[in-house]
């Protein structure tokens, strides 16, 4: 009973932990707004694939609208929502990583703000436990169908490890398991006449995102580094729990950065630990400290510096921001209500419009690879459409045109406005274009 009571406890204060670093410590970053954008218009009854492009399946988006509809569909109540899938991550960390969990739970929290890779290291450790103590093959298949509806290709890899132990009737129930949860989602999609635009931007457009979006840093050998090491734990172990951890490394491709590189890593660093005899209580002692010095830090740069918690923003209210940032979203917000007919070709447009309250829609997200096949031409043609018997207005960095490693934005899409409007003026880092 009271080892019960002191799990409990020690969940709470992760879960508030947790909460605290991310809206104090962690920085906003773009991910973190896209995949809050994705929920926030799925809780407003927007369709995804239809009314706004998204390029991931939308299981943790629908699953982070619900939370939204019941409890209120601010940030704040989205990061609630994330604190509770990071809790699940450490309760699922202490019972299968022996006496390592702190330590990795540690480095997740670096990269713990939400997103739906997080969530599927969720899923990932769930399958994991399931599989560890032998439960049933068709619940297992369940979330790896789940797993696929959070993101396609972190799904079918895997498919892979079930197909390859060779044991006819667990494949078969777990296939079974897997099309239950998609062709729930394959209805919904029939229902609201979204199935081809899915297709287009779930698959047809990822070989744009690849071929447009690839990078290798030093941090990618770290990857290279943890394939190699699984290989060699499944050749002597033949564990199938280590296929899992290898074909998670897929998240890494292929924007092999600081961010796509750890997330995947991290279950595999905590596979390495679990293999070492630490002290629980040492490991205890050093997450308190790391913690206490990055809340410390930061609460220095909140009373001694010009980031600000809680701001006056909108939709960041409760997240640190600079003093340069809550100004500029202010300013671009304010414009927005002042004018009709704005299209922001720039990254940062979700902050903008939800600041705002303006609906989102697929003019705002025009990353490559987040257009579908050929969605650069058949956005350029929208515009012209639109924009025939009317004033339009474009908000969008000039210094992109010149240089293509600023931002992810479409480089047709930049040009098309450069060339074909009117420069009118400047709002903070944004030249205004105008068809006039």
């Amino acid at each position: 009973m009271k080892s019960k009571k002191y799990i409990a406890i020690e969940l709470l204060c992760i879960f508030i932990l947790t909460l605290l670093y991310n809206l104090i410590c962690n920085p906003v970053i773009l991910d973190e707004i896209w995949n809050y954008g994705f929920t926030y218009n799925i809780a407003n009854g927007l369709i995804p694939y239809k009314d706004f492009n998204m390029v991931i399946t939308p299981f943790y988006p629908f699953l982070g609208a619900l939370f939204l509809i019941i409890f209120g569909k601010s940030l704040l109540v989205y990061h609630i929502f994330n604190a509770l899938i990071c809790t699940g991550i450490f309760y699922f960390m202490k019972i299968t990583l022996n006496k390592s969990y702190y330590i990795v739970y540690s480095i997740l929290l670096l990269v713990s703000l939400p997103n739906y890779s997080l969530f599927s290291i969720l899923l990932l450790y769930i399958i994991l436990y399931l599989e560890d103590n032998k439960k049933n093959d068709f619940l297992i298949g369940i979330f790896i169908g789940l797993t696929f509806l959070t993101k396609q290709n972190i799904g079918i890899m895997f498919i892979l490890p079930s197909i390859l132990t060779k044991k006819f009737k667990q494949i078969k129930n777990r296939t079974i398991g897997f099309i239950i949860p998609n062709i729930i989602f394959f209805l919904y999609l029939i229902i609201t006449d979204s199935l081809l635009s899915f297709i287009d931007y779930a698959f047809l457009g990822l070989s744009s995102f690849a071929e447009n979006n690839i990078l290798f840093s030093m941090w990618g050998t770290l990857t290279i580094i943890a394939i190699i090491y699984l290989i060699y734990q499944y050749m002597i172990t033949k564990d199938i729990k280590v296929l899992y951890l290898l074909f998670f490394q897929i998240i890494a491709y292929p924007i092999f950065d600081t961010y796509h590189v750890l997330i995947p890593f991290i279950p595999v660093l905590g596979y390495f630990l679990s293999k070492l005899n630490l002290v629980v209580k040492v490991t205890q002692v050093a997450f308190i400290i790391f913690i206490g010095i990055v809340f410390a830090y930061n609460i220095n740069n909140i009373l001694n510096g010009n980031n600000r918690f809680p701001n006056d923003t909108n939709v960041c209210k409760m997240r640190i921001l600079d003093d340069n940032t809550i100004s500029n979203i202010k300013e671009v917000s304010n414009y927005l209500k002042e004018n009709k007919d704005v299209y922001i070709i720039n990254d940062k447009a979700y902050v903008y419009k939800l600041e705002s309250d303006i609906p989102i829609n697929k003019f705002d997200l025009l990353n490559d690879g987040n257009l579908g096949k050929d969605g650069d031409i058949r956005l350029i043609k929208e515009i012209e459409y639109k924009c025939r018997e009317k004033v339009c207005t474009f908000l969008m960095r000039e210094d992109e045109i010149y240089d293509d490693t600023l931002t992810q934005t479409n480089r047709k899409i930049i040009n098309y406005i450069n060339d074909n409007y009117k420069k009118v003026g400047k709002i903070i880092d944004l030249t205004i274009y105008q068809n006039t």
